[in-house]
């Protein structure tokens, strides 16, 4: 059938408008150009009425005041804190949930969750992808930040503090569960739990410090990790790292954590790890290793690292093997290598092309001066054998019984035991990392202070001893030594 030529046009512009319309449904909805802007004297008085009529995109302002919890952000909008405002949750539950994903969270300040572990109360929830929390400070909050299902956040620039609580009832400061790829850059965090990466791929940890908590950094079934630049020091554990592979850690400082256990880092059952150029400083045992690695083709390197002042540099069970230690620095701790248990550590490999570790109780010299001794290091002193097998003789650690012994094994080589581990190539020198060495430069105003006033007492005390006695004393004196007078 034909169309009749009157119709035509008409079908033409029927056709154009339903096109129209459609596109128009199918365009994205576009952003509004100026914030929506909360104040207690603004347009909106609270965040809940600006998040009912914002629209996806949108940029909420939140200008000073103090808001109350919880608080649900169920769009996909940037919340921004203009003069710090408060999301206060009066001690009760947890206090901001984001539900959208790709929001943005920044510049508040949050704080008063509840304290029931039960309930997980946090300070931030995050369950949606693409999530960015950025320079809040969480204050008095049980649990900090919490990604729960919630893949490629951002946590950048928190400062986190916990509840004092007894170290048991804390929560974690921050908590990374079933998240691939999020990064948590440049936060500090204490007061709490642990940090807590737990089924997660692919995490960056970078640039936090991580001070005064149980563990600073606990890893549990993750892949593919990368911990750069941190701070962890004061913690009763440094980095607890468990049934993990792929780990890259380097450039981090782990410094006097002296807890029950006190590792710097501790690795169980733990494959393919790189550990390079980090600091261990102050720590009860600067790194121990359990099963490590656990599968029988893979190594762990260990290098360029500076173990100094630690009560023990090296703490292995004999059972662990192939782990690789080159280029590291093992500096005047109380014991370089521990063993917990009877064995040895020789089925790691402790030299490398030639190339071995700096021990400062190394006694050889190196007569070709190519900065690698002529003899090899060999780890065998007779006390430290016995004390990995009795932990309690390290009561008679410094005393003349320690060197008795230790003279003993060395005259008599029958008394000397198996060595734990053998450097074929120690290196005599060693170079101090940059921070520390700057640090070892700065003396505080309070140890000064202690100094100048120490210096004044023992100046005060030689003045008065040494100034000229008063004349009855002089003759008393001479009295008492039955001489006569005018003998003084």
């Amino acid at each position: 059938m034909k169309t009749h030529p009157v119709y035509a046009p008409r079908r033409f512009m029927i056709l154009a408008a339903l096109m129209v319309f459609l596109s128009a449904l199918a365009e994205p909805v576009v952003a509004q150009s100026q914030p929506l802007v909360v104040a207690p004297d603004g347009a909106y008085t609270t965040i809940e009425a600006a998040l009912t009529a914002a629209a996806p995109g949108d940029v909420i302002e939140v200008r000073g005041g103090t808001y109350p919890a919880p608080l649900v952000i169920d769009k996909t909008v940037s919340l921004v804190g203009v003069q710090q405002p408060v999301i206060d949750g009066g001690g009760q539950g947890s206090l901001v949930l984001i539900n959208a994903p790709d929001v943005s969270f920044s510049g508040f300040t949050v704080r008063g969750s509840g304290a029931s572990l039960t309930h997980e109360d946090t300070a931030i929830v995050i369950q949606a992808a693409g999530v960015t929390v950025a320079n809040n400070v969480l204050d008095d909050v049980l649990f900090g930040i919490y990604f729960a299902n919630a893949a490629d956040g951002l946590a950048q620039n928190n400062i986190i503090r916990g509840k004092p609580l007894d170290e048991s009832m804390r929560g974690d400061g921050i908590r990374v569960w079933y998240s691939n790829d999020v990064r948590l850059i440049g936060n500090e965090i204490t007061t709490g739990r642990d940090t807590l990466i737990w089924y997660a791929d692919n995490i960056t940890i970078r640039d936090n410090r991580i001070h005064h908590n149980r563990y600073g950094l606990h890893f549990m079934y993750n892949k593919n990790a990368v911990v750069e630049n941190n701070i962890i020091e004061d913690n009763a554990v440094g980095a607890y790292m468990m049934y993990s592979a792929g780990l890259t850690m380097t450039g981090n400082q782990f410094i006097h954590n002296r807890g029950a256990s006190g590792y710097g880092i501790a690795f169980k059952d733990m494959d393919n790890a790189r550990v390079t150029n980090n600091t261990f400083v102050g720590n009860v045992s600067a790194v121990y290793l359990d099963n490590s690695p656990s599968l029988y083709d893979v190594n762990n390197v260990f290098s360029e690292n500076f173990l100094a002042y630690n009560d023990v540099g090296l703490t292995a069970l004999p059972s662990v093997k192939r782990n690789i230690f080159q280029n590291n620095v093992f500096l005047e701790n109380y014991q370089q290598v521990s063993v917990q248990g009877r064995g040895d550590l020789l089925g790691n490999l402790w030299d490398q092309d030639g190339v071995g570790n700096y021990w400062s109780n190394y006694v050889g010299y190196d007569r070709a001066g190519d900065g690698v001794g002529d003899l090899p290091y060999r780890s065998e002193k007779l006390f430290e054998s016995l004390a990995d097998a009795h932990p309690v003789l390290r009561l008679f650690a410094y005393s003349p019984t320690t060197q008795a012994l230790d003279f003993a094994a060395s005259a008599f080589p029958s008394l000397r035991p198996d060595p734990k581990l053998i450097d074929t190539a120690p290196r005599m020198r060693y170079g101090i990392p940059p921070e520390i060495a700057a640090g070892s430069q700065q003396v505080s105003p309070a140890f000064l202070a202690a100094a100048l006033a120490l210096l004044g007492a023992g100046a005060l005390v030689c003045a008065l001893a040494l100034r000229p006695q008063p004349g009855w004393i002089r003759q008393a004196k001479t009295r008492q030594a039955g001489l006569p007078a005018g003998a003084e």
